[in-house]
């Protein structure tokens, strides 16, 4: 019997596949997309069959270990889209695959340390003395007691060597992998009435089961102990029920609140909108579609109408949205409309919930699947719809391998199974403006609001006409004014601030010493109900001092402003008032922000103050005023998108108020009320602000003109990740296949942030050009794998980002 090779992605950095030998007693049918257990250097990892092929590789192969599916895992169709996904953004197929699976997916090898003889003396080794207690012990958990990585495991190698202690690896589940529970079936012989005569006199409880599980048909044997206790075992026996073992299922509510289940009526433009993409629904054509519709504009009608007619042919939807604090409100829509077809995935699932939810969808059980970025890999079988609410959030963007695009990867996995895909949003982004412009996508507008409602007027403050003592307070004098206009009314009010804490900053009005993070390079940012400066890059906390440690003097001052100082200076204005404040630190809990929601929704919170997370997405009819502290901050930050940003941020959180019966208004306070983002978004004028962006995108070559990929080097030591990114920069210039491709090279500098987390980052940024990037992205690819393998690439972690977002 001729000998059969198995090609296996493996969640690995390398950006290639490894190829492994099918031992006799493991062949199969239908191979590709199950999972392979297999030897990997000193570990044994779980990775994904990709290929079988009959052809050996130029070195031994190894054996695979074991397959752990009876059936493939990984459909063809999330082969083919992983598979792009890793191409495209330069990562590894098995990284990519490993974020299109659930946690819980694979088995993971786990080092144990275990004492195998005794030591000729007492033990004085660290090491030994831990073992003897304990016998056997995860190398990491002796990693952790005792510190230092590289002395355990040298250590370890010495006493293996003396023959006093071996190391062992063991495959173990991870959390989140499937579970099962035991249920109580009832059997014909018990089911007919007047069965339960059969039974003893004196067998009451079995009776009394017998009758309740005749009621129920099937129950969890646990219930019925607890209830009966061992006449449970007693009708089994008697071949009255039986056991059977069936998966638990772990699945989240994520509903905020009840809507209407039947559809609305729409207004012209909404039905305009509709009709193109009904017939790309019917047709089963792929077609992309730009839904550009001002705030309150009922997109989400649209969605949800579109997604009807799909559900209505048994074909199934994925709903895209940006942030967890949006997913409440928009699983609410979904599911008043689909009822228990709809699932919701989020990152505040738990492992399980994850897990068992991806199962859920797989089968066939939840066709409507509304979730974040993960989101796009749900396996849902029979797509017919895909809908990105929000296109434009930079969530979409992951921060780690693969560095990927939810919604670019949503256009490529519609095209791959000619379907429509809907991309929607108040203040769509330059790069999908541009595809619309381009003819790539076909864009439809929602010029109105429901009901002719008018968008809010906007006051634009300049805070350096506010005299200082008016300046004590974040709130400008007319934003208190209004707020104590709105709330005489009964109606709510949303304060923005994009940044969280009580103040950036904390420093010395004598010397100028701030507190900074010592392992990041930023300063702390105080927390004042906590008391507490944190980094929030790397979670470092310290308590402040009471004096400067520079030069002793008490003059400590809290610089800048963040939402604890806005909530602080807001219950100070207005006490008996009903204020919540929602932002990373009031979020950590689960459920934490759909039930901050759930309360403003139901008006037991006046007023709501937070960060981006209430910028977009939100429907509460009660809010008529909006207040915008510091509406510039990001402009300044060095970001090519910082204007694109800003103006997003603006016209989104804007659009929260006058969605009720009492029009809207915006109070937004600035240090830069002239500058171009500030008065297209006073005014609501997207086409201005455009216009105005594109010139200068166009002009110095950024996207949407070109294609920006990152380089960012991270290393312990600066000198040697200074050296790297040089190295790697005269790399780039010295081959002529990429310099004839790329319109400019930039760097290398340090990263904004040069520092996080005791690694030093240095950056070089590619701006490659659009008609060669396909061969571009490709050479890229070759040229990294390799650096990665030369003196200074395996001494510094280099990161790739394809249309790079995060440029800090």
């Amino acid at each position: 019997m001729s000998a059969i090779f198995v090609v296996v992605a493996l969640p690995v950095p390398p950006r290639r596949e490894f190829t492994y030998r099918l031992p006799d007693a493991l062949r199969a049918s239908d191979l590709v997309g199950r999972r392979a257990v297999v030897p990997f250097g000193p570990r044994q990892l779980t990775g994904v069959i990709v290929e079988v092929t009959a052809a050996p590789p130029p070195v031994e192969a190894k054996d695979v270990l074991d397959l752990l599916d009876e059936a493939p895992l990984v459909s063809s169709e999330m082969l083919t889209l992983t598979k792009w996904v890793a191409e495209y953004y330069v990562a590894s197929w098995g990284e990519t695959l490993r974020s299109a699976l659930p946690v819980g997916w694979n088995k993971r090898s786990r080092r144990y340390a275990v004492l195998t003889g005794e030591p000729d003396a007492e033990p004085s080794d660290a090491i030994l003395k831990e073992l003897r207690d304990e016998g056997r012990l995860p190398v990491s958990t002796l990693v952790r007691r005792l510190g230092s990585d590289a002395g355990v495991e040298n250590s370890l190698r010495k006493l293996a060597r003396a023959g006093v202690v071996s190391i062992e690896s063991v495959l173990e589940e991870t959390s989140g992998a499937a579970r099962t529970e035991t249920w109580a079936e009832i059997l014909p012989a018990g089911a007919l009435d007047g069965s339960e005569d059969e039974l003893r006199a004196n067998a009451i409880r079995q009776r009394e089961c017998l009758l309740y599980l005749r009621q129920k048909r099937k129950a969890l044997r646990a219930e019925l102990t607890g209830r009966f206790g061992q006449a449970v075992f007693g009708l089994e026996k008697r071949g009255f029920l039986q056991f059977v073992e069936e998966d638990r299922m772990r699945i989240a509510d994520g509903s905020l609140q009840k809507y209407a289940p039947e559809g609305r009526v729409l207004t012209r433009e909404q039905s305009d909108a509709l009709t193109p993409i009904l017939e790309a629904v019917s047709e089963k054509r792929y077609e992309t579609f730009l839904l550009h519709g001002i705030t309150g504009s009922g997109k989400t009608e649209v969605y949800l109408q579109a997604a009807t007619r799909v559900r209505e042919a048994g074909r199934s939807v994925l709903v895209l949205v940006p942030e967890i604090a949006l997913t409440p409100q928009t699983v609410g829509r979904f599911r008043a409309r689909f009822g228990a077809d709809t699932a919701v995935i989020h990152s505040s699932l738990t492992p399980a919930e994850r897990h068992d939810t991806w199962r859920g969808i797989a089968r066939g059980a939840f066709p409507v699947v509304v979730g974040v970025r993960s989101a796009i890999f749900a396996p849902l079988p029979n797509l017919g719809l895909i809908i990105v609410d929000e296109e434009h959030d930079t969530s979409y963007k992951q921060s780690e391998s693969p560095r990927y695009h939810a919604r670019d990867v949503a256009v490529v996995r519609g095209r791959q199974n000619k379907i429509p895909v809907v991309l929607g949003s108040a203040t769509p982004s330059l790069e999908s403006y541009g595809n619309a412009v381009s003819g790539k996508y076909r864009i439809m507008r929602l010029d109105n609001r429901i009901g002719n409602r008018p968008l809010p007027v906007v006051e634009v403050v300049d805070i350096r006409e506010i005299p200082y003592p008016a300046r004590k307070s974040v709130l400008a004098p007319v934003l208190l004014e209004r707020i104590a206009q709105a709330l005489s009314t009964e109606n709510q009010v949303m304060i923005f601030l994009n940044r969280r804490g009580f103040s950036p900053f904390l420093s010395c009005g004598d010397c100028g010493w701030a507190p900074r993070c010592p392992h990041c390079d930023v300063t702390f940012t105080f927390h004042k109900r906590e008391n507490v400066l944190r980094c929030h890059y790397c979670g470092t906390e310290q308590r402040p001092p009471q004096k400067c440690p520079d030069c002793e003097s008490d003059k400590l001052d809290f610089r800048g402003i963040g939402t604890q100082r806005v909530e602080e200076d807001l219950l100070a204005a207005f006490p008996s008032v009903r204020i919540a404040r929602m932002d990373l630190d009031t979020t950590r809990r689960k459920d934490s922000a759909r039930l901050i929601l759930e309360l403003f929704s139901n008006r037991e919170i006046e007023i709501l103050v937070g960060t981006q997370m209430i910028a977009k997405g939100h429907h509460f009819p009660g809010i008529s005023l909006v207040g915008v502290i510091n509406a510039d901050t990001a402009l300044h930050l060095p970001d090519f998108r910082a204007g694109e940003r800003t103006f997003q941020l603006i016209t989104q959180v804007s659009g929260r108020a006058g969605r009720g019966d009492e029009p809207g208004e915006v109070v937004l306070q600035s240090f830069h009320p002239e500058h171009y983002c500030i008065r297209a978004a006073s005014f609501h004028d997207y086409g201005t602000f455009v216009d105005h962006e594109m010139k200068d995108r166009e002009e110095l070559k950024y996207p949407p003109f070109s294609r920006v990929v990152s380089f960012t080097f991270r290393g312990k030591r600066e000198n040697v990740t200074r050296e790297a990114a040089h190295a790697f920069l005269a790399y780039l210039r010295a081959d002529e296949h990429t310099m004839s491709r790329v319109w400019e090279l930039l760097g290398p500098t340090p990263a904004p942030i040069a520092r996080i987390r005791d690694r030093w980052r240095w950056r070089v940024l590619l701006k490659g050009k659009l008609e060669t990037w396909g061969a571009l992205r490709k050479r890229l690819g070759q040229m990294l794998d390799h650096w990665d393998g030369t003196p200074l690439g395996r001494r510094v972690q280099t990161a790739v980002d394809v249309d790079a977002f995060d440029l800090l």
